[in-house]
């Protein structure tokens, strides 16, 4: 609705120029009559050669030039003559049919080819229009600055490429001059100029369109466009436009339209000579990042109509200093800092038909006087923290409304079932508000809609039956997100759709729609019917029947049979899931001939097989998932064409096969390989390393030998964290081991991921030291192969590391204190390898306490093992452990490891007197002869007492 208010009211702007030019009292605007106008008029002979060779240098497919025959040049398709001289004084070959391409993005009924000098004959024309078509990238010629009496001069949108000419500042007679673009067609102009001097020559413009022309290099821009002193309208979108060093006096007072929207100024104040420009009627300023105005900015714009001022950096201050401009008829503010309640001052605006203040961060209530804004046609108040109650009475006196915009607040919609409301919308958003649980009975009043968005509206009802023939109007449907129930809609093609509404958009998912699918729509072009109970076979095509569905979205739901061959017929097909689903049979090759197809996903069915070799001509296809399935064989090598793959999920099949070089060799942007639970065999291949986006790597659970390649530190995106950019959809998803347990990352979160999973393998080896430059790991999963060595002593440098097994491997020796500096370490498992010595403690290693993590290393001591090992324990990084006796441990043992070898020694020397001296022999042996006497006899004598 914006969009075509805006397009109206600067068609509007053009209009008045256009008719305040005096040539066009001459002939008509349009050139449908200019044949009858102008059939007597005689043609000056030179220039109808001229205009012929003009016509030689053009392309026209559609023969749009078909009427340049014969002598009367004056009666061609878009010429216009003098009525009493003959001279051309118009050439108007705007193209005005809508710019519908087909899949090359060519224009069939635009003009092309090149613009001959020839026009330079035509000495006397005032009026040259080559707008709408596609010149392919040529340059505007230079020689246009020789056409001295032009008086309009549109080029806009025409494929225009290159420097402006600056000859273009020799037309002082010119009154407007359009070189921008639109920006909303599939053919643009790429122009630029460096320096904006040359329009000081253009002394007596009014119009000046510079849109979307890149004025990065003009510097001095501005300031040459204010020695313009009749300029009334300047259009300067979207052109990284500088505006510093402010003006310090304007000349174009005049001005009565100024656009400057999306310049991203950055901060700095509203321009201060923008309060001299008091004949504004149009001012838009939005998307530049602007700061709060200066005080008293809008004071004497008593004339202003319409006002852009969204998404900047304005706060509540602002939106109050505007409530005084009793002229305007739209006031956009969306986008903005605003913060607190709607000012109620709002409602003395009372003209507002266009008023949007979505995207900030009000609360509180809508002001009462906001609804009795009776002209209001476009209301949006999204995505801010309103709160409150909207009952009938609320809009009883909005009978202009046409769209309405209540979307992501806290508010609730408590209407009778029996409420007729006083207006026809073309547009809902009530997103995320409460409408329910009932299906919104008043919707049946609503002939006129277009476009109806009440996704997480808390409708828990079934979709009536009078609903199925209101939607087949609609071109933009979304529940989802409710609990809808019932069979799903009925998607009939109209066959007399307007032409600007020949798509449509629908989206029902995440409901409880169950039953089967009758039928696939012909002019849907998205269509989300995810995550509900749908059963029976996906539909197929009747005979002669094509699709233009570009996003089909059937996962999670329970749809069996084959996936139907007649769905390679839509050949716009962008997006296909079918995951989750209970499909079979095999993967239809012909779905190698959906070019365009970005996004497969068939994953979690039962499809079996081979994978198709036809997926090699998919060179668009940038996420695969082919994973839970039944696949077997080998990979087809077709897969290495697939260069712009960035997911490819092949996990959970029964693929027999070694890992391809050519996966690293040629498929150079994957950021997530996962092959888990297959059989896949020999060795890892070496040319992984030259995956340098790759940030997940799942190869767990297959039967792969040989050597964790030593390379694995090429693989940068690990070790820099620099990813490469990800173009998932918003139910992209992958599933991953963390932590001992499987768990799925959704959309962009993938971004965030970075995992390397080579469990249950039969891997052989040390644990390679390139795997601790990978300093982006989040996890690193080893276990279950046949791993020897000792844990790198570098572990430590995995500081973001989250999840870390290498169980059951044959690793040995100690564990490595450098692993207490894994601050974000919340799953660890050491279980079932030959470590021995003391557990490293402290820091995060003190929160992992489960003794099963350690369990199966008989030489592991201290906690959480029951186990003390104060033999083997060793100083700790905060220093030496002391007793109660203030002995340090080293002490004690020092004073151990002594004692034996003391004993053993003095033992030693003793036995060896012995052995050697006999006196010394003879005299030891009588004295334990001697000894022993005295004890006997003493134990005889104490027996014979106690009798």
């Amino acid at each position: 609705m914006e969009h075509i208010l805006l397009c109206t009211s600067s068609s509007l702007l053009l209009l008045f120029l256009f008719n305040s030019i005096p040539i066009t009292s001459q002939f008509p605007f349009g050139s449908s009559k200019q044949a009858h106008d102008h059939s007597n008029i005689t043609c000056i002979e030179s220039e109808r050669h001229a205009l012929l060779q003009f016509r030689q240098g053009l392309i026209d497919e559609s023969n749009h030039l078909s009427s340049w025959i014969g002598e009367g040049c004056c009666s061609w398709e878009g010429i216009s003559c003098h009525k009493i001289t003959g001279s051309v004084l118009k050439l108007d070959l705007r193209n005005t049919v809508p710019l519908y391409s087909d899949e090359d993005y060519h224009c069939t009924n635009c003009l092309g080819g090149q613009l001959t000098p020839s026009l330079v004959n035509l000495t006397n024309l005032r009026y040259l229009d080559l707008s709408s078509n596609n010149f392919s990238g040529i340059q505007v010629p230079a020689f246009l600055g020789l056409l001295k009496n032009l008086r309009y001069l549109n080029l806009s949108t025409a494929g225009f490429d290159g420097e402006i000419p600056h000859h273009l500042g020799n037309l002082s007679h010119l009154r407007y001059l359009d070189l921008g673009d639109s920006g909303f067609s599939q053919v643009w102009n790429s122009l630029s100029t460096k320096d904006l001097g040359w329009v000081v020559g253009l002394s007596s413009l009014e119009g000046l369109v510079l849109s979307l022309v890149n004025l990065i290099g003009a510097q001095n821009g501005l300031r040459s466009i204010n020695m313009l002193p009749s300029l009334t309208t300047l259009e300067l979108y979207s052109c990284d436009l500088f505006i510093h060093p402010p003006l310090s006096q304007v000349n174009f007072t005049s001005l009565a339209f100024l656009d400057l929207g999306e310049n991203n100024f950055n901060n700095y104040m509203v321009p201060h000579w923008l309060r001299n420009l008091t004949g504004l009627h149009d001012l838009r300023l939005g998307n530049n990042n602007l700061s709060n105005p200066i005080h008293g900015l809008f004071d004497q714009k008593t004339s202003l109509v319409h006002l852009d001022l969204s998404s900047n950096r304005f706060d509540v201050s602002t939106l109050k200093s505007l409530c005084n401009i009793s002229s305007l008829t739209y006031l956009d503010l969306s986008g903005n800092n605003f913060q607190g309640s709607i000012p109620s001052e709002i409602g003395q605006l009372s003209k507002l038909t266009i008023l949007s203040l979505s995207g900030n961060s009000l609360n509180g209530t809508i002001p009462t006087n906001l609804w009795q804004l009776t002209k209001l046609q476009d209301f949006d108040v999204g995505d801010n923290s309103l709160t409150g109650v909207l009952s009938e009475d609320h809009f009883a006196k909005l009978r202009e409304l046409k769209s309405l915009g209540l979307t992501g607040n806290s508010l609730a919609l408590n209407v009778s079932s029996s409420w007729v409301p006083p207006f026809q919308l073309h547009e809902i958003w009530m997103g995320s508000i409460i409408v329910g649980p009932r299906f919104p009975a008043w919707l049946r009043t609503q002939n006129e809609l277009e476009v109806l968005y009440m996704r997480n509206a808390s409708i828990s009802d079934a979709i009536p039956s009078w609903f199925r023939v209101l939607c087949h109007n609609i071109t933009s449907l979304d529940l989802s997100s409710n609990s809808l129930t019932g069979n799903p809609l009925e998607f009939k093609q109209l066959k007399h759709r307007p032409s600007r509404y020949r798509y449509r958009d629908i989206s029902l998912s995440s409901n409880k729609l169950d039953g089967s699918l009758k039928s696939l729509p012909l002019d849907i072009s998205y269509l989300d019917l995810s995550h509900n109970f749908l059963t029976g076979h996906i539909p197929q095509l009747e005979d002669g029947q094509t699709s233009v569905v570009q996003s089909l979205l059937l996962n999670d739901n329970r749809f069996t049979g084959t996936i139907p061959e007649d769905l390679c017929k839509s050949e716009n097909l962008t997006f296909l899931d079918l995951s989750n689903n209970l499909l079979s049979g095999r993967v239809p090759p012909c779905v190698g001939n959906l070019r365009d197809l970005i996004v497969l996903d068939l994953a979690n069915n039962s499809l079996s097989d081979q994978i198709p070799s036809s997926l090699g001509k998919l060179g668009s296809l940038t996420m695969l998932h082919l994973n839970g399935n039944k696949l077997v064989g080998k990979l087809p090598a077709s897969m290495q064409h697939l260069r712009n793959l960035k997911i490819l999920d092949l996990g959970d099949n029964e693929l027999k096969d070694i890992i391809p070089a050519w996966i690293g060799e040629r498929l150079s942007n994957l950021m997530c390989l996962r092959f888990q639970s297959n059989n896949f065999h020999g060795p890892i291949s070496d040319t992984l390393c030259q995956l340098s986006s790759l940030q997940v790597l799942n190869l767990a659970h297959n039967n792969l030998s040989g050597f964790i390649p030593h390379c694995f530190n090429n693989i940068s995106a690990m070790v820099s964290g620099l990813h490469g950019r990800y173009t998932g959809y918003s139910q992209e998803s992958l599933q991953d081991i963390k932590g001992g347990r499987e768990v799925e990352y959704y959309a962009f979160s993938l971004l965030l991921v970075n995992s390397v999973s080579l469990s249950a393998n039969n891997l052989v080896g040390e644990i390679p030291d390139g795997i601790m430059e990978l300093v982006q790991l989040q996890v690193l999963n080893l276990s279950q192969n046949h791993l020897t060595g000792t844990i790198p002593k570098k572990i430590g440098n995995l500081k973001q590391l989250e999840t870390l097994d290498l169980s059951m491997n044959a690793l040995f020796g100690a564990i490595p204190e450098s692993l207490s500096d894994l601050y974000s370490l919340n799953s660890l498992n050491l279980s079932h390898n030959k470590l021995s010595g003391p557990i490293p403690s402290g820091n995060q290693l003190q929160t992992l306490t489960d003794p099963s993590i350690y369990e199966g290393n008989s030489g592991l001591c201290g906690k959480p093992l029951p186990n003390n090992c104060w033999e083997h324990k060793s100083p700790t990084k905060n220093g030496p452990i002391h007793d109660d006796k203030g002995h340090s441990e080293s002490d004690w043992s020092w004073f151990y490891a002594g004692i034996g070898p003391g004993f053993a020694a003095g033992l030693s020397g003793v036995l060896g007197i012995l052995l050697f001296k006999k006196s010394w022999r003879y005299a030891y042996f009588k004295f334990i002869e001697s000894a022993c006497d005295k004890i006997w006899v003493k134990t005889t004598r104490l027996r014979r007492k106690f009798r």
